[in-house]
């Protein structure tokens, strides 16, 4: 099969750098279709710059089988004849299986993968801790001699001395590296792909999202088709699994696709100038505390090992060009401060401060206007960084909103649980509030950004890492939703858009007033949210002043004077989008005033009751409520929609009970007082 490479010819590369990545199985790293029928650019439009998506897209994919799924409008055998991403693929080369097929491997202690191990870097495991554990086998090699081909269950004793126990237990991370060594090449062979079409997507809200990354790098390219690269650094359980499917959502929305295998191994590899070694640090960097165990990531996906080391080599030149190359720049989902750990390298009081040629880059083309970025939940909020009237704009890693009114935020030194006093609290899913104080890529510098946002009730987490930083704004995007963010016009204004399911809440804390009790718990009044769905518009101008202009097309919803003020109990809920609720409610009714407090709360993922707090939302001059067209096919999200601005925002703990203001506690969830 020909690999399609439009860059290749034009790059200074090493003879067995072009080897490598034509050696790739299905040569999948760029596309070939073209874009969409009746697909428009308007290329005298400013620019979008930043495509901030707030998570939880749905789109269709191959691993949830062969028939067709509820997010797909046909089955695998149509899509595969139909979408022209697929063209140079048979349904054989297609995995519809959950996870990806891993290969029967099996383990051999001889004198050469001693040696292996013996060689292995030793910034990744310990020089004192290696050595003890090579004295011990080479006991074992002289008592029993080689073992060659066993199950790791069967090697394993005779590997790890029984007083490897406590403090002197191996880490993950040093046990990946050992099954790095010992673990025997297995026969060479194609793997599976998994397979997503927009074409074929049923959720046009998730199709209009991905449509809006690629008519914006489109219009970057003069209206032709765009080259668009792919960091999935942050995905779990490890960074190569997330590349085949969207290198193919790409394709199939009319974009050519380069998957850029970057990752905080990779980034240590590349600093240390250590690329021969790539598969230890790629397996013991996501082995650092992983939602599962990552082990020989470069047998099970040979083709994107070769990339990468393709891509370390020399310096990492074949990646610089690509950087400098494309239109385009898609971060994934999943752990964003693992996203930052591909770009920025840690000083030795271990703070992001030691920007990469790579970083510099990406800055530098977002900032002339040259490359659009985008991202989903951790793409999201990897985009933010920068300075905002000589502040850094951080970014947010971990905690509910409780916990952060409770707790506060704890300086971000890693990926959330992967460092001491990060470690989980009651699931996999739940971190410690962290903040990342000098933010991500810095592509994103109006105000802290944040993601999956009504939907997780993330409203108090926004508003309180806004405030903390000394910033003016937050913004928090709803999921299966966009915030499209415009290149300075002539006059220096931003302009901001939304497309999607839902929408985008942002704060203005200028004027708020906080109040530090003696403990970290967090109280603030005067806060001021907006919520803008598709078709309202946000612009910020050159002095930094925020305007909301709310679809005019869309009725207003005025206040009443007999309407009853509102009650919502378990308000900051994780996944009960009540702050929203209320919200809404309170447009729709008429309502002057809706309170919600925490009492009654079903959350399972922290307690929040110790103390109680605490929101009251107000009506006044300057807010003002509009209803929005009804929903089309979104899901997770109410039928009816009101977008607001200048809703003025009050928390506060509350010492026993929750006194509403109109007297009384809080009754049941929605009700009326």
């Amino acid at each position: 099969m020909k690999i399609y490479h439009p860059i290749t010819d034009t790059m200074h590369l090493s003879t067995f750098a072009k080897a490598l990545l034509r050696l790739q199985s299905f040569a999948l790293i760029m596309g070939v279709l073209s874009a969409p029928a009746g697909a428009q650019v308007d290329i005298n439009a400013p620019p979008i710059a930043n495509v901030i998506v707030g998570g939880a897209e749905r789109r269709c994919s191959s691993f949830t089988g062969e028939s067709q799924s509820r997010d797909c409008t046909a089955d695998w055998d149509t899509i595969l004849r139909e979408d022209p991403a697929f063209r140079h693929l048979a349904k054989r080369d297609i995995s519809f299986a959950a996870d990806y097929e891993f290969p029967q491997l099996t383990y051999s202690l001889t004198h050469t993968t001693m040696a292996r191990l013996r060689t292995s870097p030793d910034r990744l495991f310990d020089p004192q801790r290696k050595a003890a554990l090579l004295n011990h086998v080479n006991n074992q090699l002289a008592t029993l001699g080689e073992q060659v081909s066993q199950e790791w269950r069967v090697l394993e004793p005779k590997v790890i001395h029984p007083s490897a126990q406590g403090e002197a237990a191996l880490t993950l991370s040093e046990l990946a590296i050992i099954r790095s060594a010992l673990v025997d090449a297995p026969p060479s062979a194609p793997r599976k792909l998994q397979a997503r079409s927009m074409r074929f997507s049923s959720n046009r809200d998730s199709v209009a999202i991905m449509q809006a990354m690629v008519n914006a790098a489109r219009a970057l390219n003069g209206g032709a088709k765009p080259l668009i690269g792919i960091v999935s650094a942050s995905s779990g359980p490890h960074p190569f699994v997330d590349r085949d499917i969207n290198v193919f959502a790409l394709q199939s929305a009319g974009a050519d696709a380069v998957y850029l295998p970057v990752d905080g191994g990779f980034r240590q590899a590349l600093d240390h100038n250590d690329c021969a070694n790539m598969r230890y640090y790629y397996d013991s960097y996501a082995n650092l505390n992983p939602q599962r165990p990552v082990l020989h990531a470069d047998l099970q996906f040979p083709d994107l090992a070769l990339q990468q080391r393709a891509m370390c080599d020399n310096g990492g030149a074949l990646l610089n060009t690509t950087l400098r190359q494309i239109h385009g720049l898609l971060f994934t989902g999943g752990n964003q401060a693992r996203h930052l750990e591909s770009f920025v390298s840690k000083d030795s009081a271990g703070n992001y401060t030691l920007l990469s040629e790579q970083w510099q880059i990406v800055q530098s083309r977002h900032a002339k206007g040259q490359l659009v970025i985008a991202g989903s939940s951790a793409g999201d909020h990897i985009q933010g960084g920068g300075h905002w009237r000589g502040r850094p704009v951080p970014m947010i890693g971990g905690g509910d909103s409780y916990d952060v009114l409770k707790n506060g935020y704890s300086p971000g030194h890693g990926p959330a649980s992967d460092t001491p006093g990060g470690e989980l609290r009651e699931a996999a899913t739940v971190y410690v509030p962290a903040m990342y104080p000098l933010g991500g890529l810095g592509t994103f510098r109006f105000g802290v950004l944040d993601s999956h946002f009504s939907q997780r009730t993330r409203e108090a987490r926004l508003i309180r890492a806004t405030h903390d930083s000394g910033m003016d704004y937050g913004f928090g995007v709803d999921e299966n939703t966009a915030l499209l963010v415009t290149q300075a016009d002539v006059a220096g204004t931003t302009h901001f858009s939304v497309t999607g399911a839902g929408g985008v809440f942002i704060v203005d804390v200028r004027e708020a007033v906080a109040t530090r009790h003696p403990s970290p718990i967090f109280e603030l009044r005067g806060a001021r949210a907006h919520y803008l769905l598709p078709g309202d518009r946000a612009r910020i101008d050159v002095q930094g002043n925020l305007t909301i202009e709310l679809n005019h097309n869309s009725p207003v919803l005025t206040a009443r004077a007999d309407a009853e003020s509102l009650i919502q109990r378990q308000l900051l809920d994780y996944g009960s989008g009540h702050f929203l609720k209320l919200a809404t409610t309170m447009g729709m009714v008429g309502a002057h005033t809706g309170f919600g407090t925490t009492e009654g709360s079903k959350n399972k993922r922290m307690r929040q009751d110790q103390p109680f707090f605490s929101a009251l939302l107000e009506r006044d001059a300057q807010t003002q409520f509009r209803q929005a067209s009804p929903l089309g096919d979104s899901p997770n999200t109410q039928t009816t929609r009101v977008s607001y601005t200048g809703l003025l925002v009050h928390f506060q703990p509350c010492s026993a009970q929750c006194a509403s203001p109109n007297g009384g506690s809080a009754g049941e969830p929605g009700s009326r007082r």
